[in-house]
């Protein structure tokens, strides 16, 4: 299983996460590209922190809304979808260069993630940049969306994510917070093995649904982020699950 977290969303003076705890306990890392939080500079340093602890790099792109931190619904055309993020890509992409980091994948940010798994025109535009950019990156999205079945139409490497460190309604649906909070540790890591080993997943009702996941990801922004992807390795290597990126399969 691949363990995913949301990176590098600081911004100038402003600190957001814990990236310097959290690196040295993940997979991969999807790093801000500078719409939805970032700036070059958080950029070059989460690269090279990831490089640092051998950490695949993905880019994770989002809407142009740093005020509302991606998580705010912009009636964007497509044509603009896919021009911002092949602009988000190639900033990432340009640092992650001189770095001698090769890009794993991409993942949509916030409510971007959700646009792209129900509308067909925002998949299709998203998809668009990603086969013109580099068709060998993954995309991290989930397994029970449109954009997972029209990448798949147009044989795209799809990668099914599960947010591990949210809630999920009974029809498989996340629910979005506007402010992430603090989960148990102990908690997150038993949805992380429930997920990896019996591809399942509890939802706020109490129910089990069944999930497929390639990537499980936990927010770097969470108060407690560290202490939980600690959790989860713990766990994992305590079960004997393996931990790797995709890439190193």
């Amino acid at each position: 299983m691949d363990l995913n977290v949301d990176m590098g969303e600081s911004f100038g003076r402003y600190k957001l996460g814990h990236d310097e705890a959290v690196m040295p306990h993940i997979t991969s890392a999807n790093i801000a590209c500078g719409f939805h939080a970032s700036d070059p500079l958080v950029m070059y340093n989460t690269v090279l922190l990831a490089k640092k602890y051998g950490v695949a790099v993905g880019a994770h792109t989002g809407l142009q809304d740093l005020r509302g931190f991606g998580r705010r619904r912009l009636d964007i055309t497509p044509e603009e979808l896919t021009a911002d993020t092949l602009y988000q890509l190639g900033a990432l992409d340009g640092i992650a260069r001189t770095c001698s980091v090769k890009l794993q994948h991409v993942k949509p940010h916030g409510i971007l993630y959700r646009m792209v798994s129900e509308e067909e025109k925002y998949a299709q535009a998203f998809l668009d940049a990603i086969a013109a950019f580099n068709p060998e990156l993954y995309i991290f999205v989930p397994r029970q969306s449109l954009i997972w079945e029209m990448g798949q139409a147009r044989q795209m490497r799809m990668a099914a994510e599960i947010l591990v460190d949210l809630s999920y309604d009974d029809q498989g649906n996340w629910v979005l917070e506007r402010e992430k909070q603090a989960r148990s540790p102990e908690e997150v890591a038993a949805r992380a093995v429930m997920v990896a080993r019996d591809n399942k997943i509890t939802t706020i009702s109490g129910r089990q649904i069944a999930v497929e996941a390639d990537t499980i990801c936990c927010h770097g922004d969470a108060p407690n982020a560290p202490q939980v992807v600690q959790q989860i390795r713990a766990e994992f290597t305590r079960l004997g699950i393996p931990l790797a990126s995709l890439s190193a399969r």
